[in-house]
């Protein structure tokens, strides 16, 4: 090949992975659009307020439970198969998305070490994501329906049609019947269709559960697909390290060029989507969700100092160190473990709503604080004063945490509501407050004074003790 044609053919590959990365750039802002429109349709009748937003995947589909079938019993064998399940979905969902994401980078020549390897690795991801979306769609729609008729296909096919959480199933089957057709198409179209994996991923989620989740929703599609990106080119390094270390060294560092780009949109969407789920920082410590997710963030560290180490080895044209590689194959292994479990956790604490009625002579009040957790609460307040004292003059309500008694009480701003009736008391007129947002810093003990000045100047007082633990 002379020196203009090889200059012609450089300059046309250069043209076709312009167009390329224009069509995927516009490819992204379609789909990115695309799910900022859908969610406000998706889940109507959403909750107003993070408060009274339940993430129950039970409740989101119209089942109901008792708080006995909730009891917590230990890890049975039948939790453990389905944790089990959604691990092995998660990382074949994230080998199949990311080899083919990655196509676009591998050399299209059939003749190319690297694109066999691909070729041959694809077709085994691809199997293994059919079974594990088989597998996890069954697992978690008979999940769903315990307690139910389980063998009533109606409710089945209701679940997959009529909610988001089912579309969003059914769509993850169709793709992955379709990702076998892709592997006969072009890269691009490859990469096309692990975009379109993620999008109804990002539709399986807590984000879907909260009152406003339009940013939400795509701030999940980005992490999914950059975690697609960064998961599946790690793997697909450790596979071309095992068969070819030769190949390995050409790939990673295609590879490292994108992984700082990846785990750097990944801690932006995931810091992101934790502000949208957390009204609290403290949910952080106090649930185990909170802590899981800082688990995960430290093995994200870790890799990405695995991540500069090999990168300084490739810039002094030297092997990925094997060592390192492990290591972080290692902490993307323990990634999607806490993943495969904590996708699952509600990130609400795990409390009781708290709820106090007292009856007197004079004088009646009921107390509710809900979530009842460290950090914001709700609390609604009745009061019934005899007919002919009104309503209170002012009431208010100071918490204290018995277990930090040198600590400022936390005062609750009440503002009038109007609440519903569910005691008729004759001879007594109720009047309703409520207090959004009252902070709790701590878990533990704690007591309410409540103060109600009525119109004829007297004061009642009123110690109620709780725990928000």
């Amino acid at each position: 090949m002379g020196t203009n044609e090889v200059y012609m053919h450089r300059a046309a590959l250069e043209r076709r992975t312009k167009y390329r990365s224009i069509s995927m750039l516009i490819l992204v802002l379609c789909i990115v659009g695309t799910l900022w429109l859908l969610p406000s349709t998706a889940m109507a009748g959403a909750p107003l307020t993070i408060e009274d937003t339940s993430f129950d995947s039970h409740e989101q589909v119209g089942h109901n439970h008792s708080t006995e079938e909730h009891t917590d019993k230990g890890v049975t064998v039948q939790q453990a198969f389905f944790y089990a399940v959604r691990l092995f979905y998660y990382f074949a969902f994230m080998l199949a998305a990311g080899l083919m994401l990655w196509s676009i980078a591998i050399p299209a020549d059939q003749n190319d070490a690297q694109r066999k390897l691909l070729n041959k690795w694809s077709i085994a991801a691809m199997r293994a994501l059919l079974v594990a979306v088989l597998l996890f769609v069954f697992v978690h729609v008979s999940q769903l329906m315990s307690g139910y008729d389980g063998t009533d296909p109606k409710e089945w096919l209701r679940i997959l049609t009529d909610t988001a959480t089912g579309q969003s199933w059914l769509a993850l089957v169709v793709l992955s019947l379709l990702g076998f057709v892709m592997l006969r198409l072009p890269d691009s179209l490859r990469a096309i269709w692990a975009l379109l994996l993620a999008a109804a991923e990002s539709f399986n989620g807590h984000v879907l559960a909260l009152p406003s989740n339009s940013i939400a929703v795509v701030l999940d599609f980005i992490h999914v697909a950059c975690s697609a990106l960064w998961a599946g080119g790690l793997i697909l390094l450790l596979l071309f390290w095992r068969a070819d270390r030769k190949e390995a060294g050409r790939f990673a560092e295609r590879f490292m060029r994108a992984a700082w780009l990846s785990i750097l949109l990944l801690s932006v969407s995931g810091i992101g989507m934790t502000i949208q789920l957390l009204p609290s920082w403290r949910y952080l410590i106090y649930t185990s969700w909170g802590i899981m997710l800082l688990a995960k963030a430290g093995f994200v560290l870790v890799i990405a100092c695995c991540g500069f180490l090999l990168r300084r080895r490739i810039k002094s044209q030297k092997l990925p160190s094997g060592k390192l590689l492990k290591l972080d194959g290692l902490m993307m292994a323990l990634v999607l473990i806490v993943a495969s479990i904590f996708t699952y956790v509600s990130p609400m604490p795990e409390t009781e709503p708290f709820s106090h009625h007292e009856m007197g002579e004079s004088f009646h009040y009921t107390l509710a604080i809900t979530p009842n957790g460290p950090g914001p609460n709700r609390i609604s307040l009745k009061v019934w004063l005899p007919e002919q004292l009104g309503s209170p003059v002012s009431v208010r309500l100071l918490l204290r945490s018995v277990d930090h008694p040198k600590e400022k009480a936390v005062e609750a701003i009440l503002q009038s509501d109007s609440g519903e009736d569910f005691f008729a008391f004759p001879g007594f007129t109720e009047t309703d407050y409520v207090a959004h947002k009252v902070d709790l810093p701590y878990r533990g003990a704690w007591e309410a004074e409540l103060l109600v000045l009525d119109q004829s100047d007297a004061v009642t007082k009123k110690i109620i003790a709780w725990r928000n633990d």
